[in-house]
């Protein structure tokens, strides 16, 4: 049989990106066992990079498209309790694998513990509620059979080009206001303009279009700003969890803080 050949229409090309990340999400869902906690952080990358994947359409996709990324949204942020769950132990251990042998390793190691036990409990209550996840990954299904019916030969080279200037005007806009504020939440903002523009660079390289005004993003300020949200999240969830003794829990406070600086220090150095 002759080779099948790739539609040169930008539109068929990111229809066919969407679709198969919107797939792999269910697939992922899907995971059982030890594999379920990688699972879930595995669908909700998938879900968002649908999701970066219709933004880059902006208007040409017309009203279901924005119908579509709501719905994925809700389930993404219905998952983002026990992916919260999952970054905390592997921020614990990133924490663990860069101080071996230092003074903080006892702590790090009890919060550890306790961060696994509350994991497997969210778990527990989510798989209750919605065994393996059937109800999502239901709906996830409706909204993949509506994707490919978006009329994606609207997409213009064009209208990437300004969605992908949006995208990085949002990112230099939230990029002076975390340097001249520092404030957390504003760190948090940066992290998601610059993970939507990474998954739309990532959308349009899978996709085979290139735009020679964009570049591809710096992954590094990418990954450190992503272990200092896993930093925030770490730091909200020992303000509330009373398993660790007085002494380990101000000892895991400062040194969260301190971490904290530093890694939002370097992402701005990096910028």
């Amino acid at each position: 049989m002759p080779k099948k050949v790739m539609s040169q229409e930008p539109g068929d090309r990111l229809k066919a990106y969407a679709t198969a990340q919107l797939q792999r999400a269910i697939l992922c869902l899907g995971w059982r066992g030890s594999r379920a906690h990688a699972g879930v952080h595995q669908a909700r990358k998938s879900l968002r990079r649908t999701r970066a994947c219709l933004a880059l359409g902006e208007s040409a996709l017309g009203a279901g498209a924005g119908m579509i990324d709501r719905e994925l949204s809700k389930v993404c942020d219905s998952l983002s309790a026990l992916r919260d769950a999952q970054a905390r132990v592997e921020s614990l251990d990133r924490l663990i694998d860069h101080h071996d042998g230092s003074e903080i390793q006892t702590c790090l190691q009890a919060a550890r513990r306790l961060a696994i036990q509350a994991r497997a409990e969210a778990m527990r209550q989510e798989q209750s509620l919605d065994s393996q996840f059937l109800s999502r990954r239901e709906r996830l299904k409706v909204l993949a059979a509506a994707i490919p019916v978006l009329p994606w030969e609207q997409i213009s080279i064009a209208g990437l080009l300004r969605a992908m200037q949006t995208t990085m005007l949002a990112c230099d806009t939230a990029a002076d206001t975390a340097l001249s504020h520092g404030k957390e939440k504003d760190w948090h903002r940066l992290r998601r303009r610059r993970r939507r523009l990474a998954q739309q660079f990532t959308a349009l390289e899978n996709s085979g279009i290139e735009l020679p005004q964009v570049v591809a993003p710096d992954k590094k300020i990418g990954s450190l700003l992503g272990e200092a949200q896993d930093l925030t999240l770490l730091r909200a969830f020992f303000q509330k969890h009373h398993g660790l003794s007085v002494d380990d829990a101000m000892q895991l406070r400062r040194f969260l803080k301190t971490q904290f600086r530093h890694l939002s220090s370097e992402a701005m150095a990096s910028r």
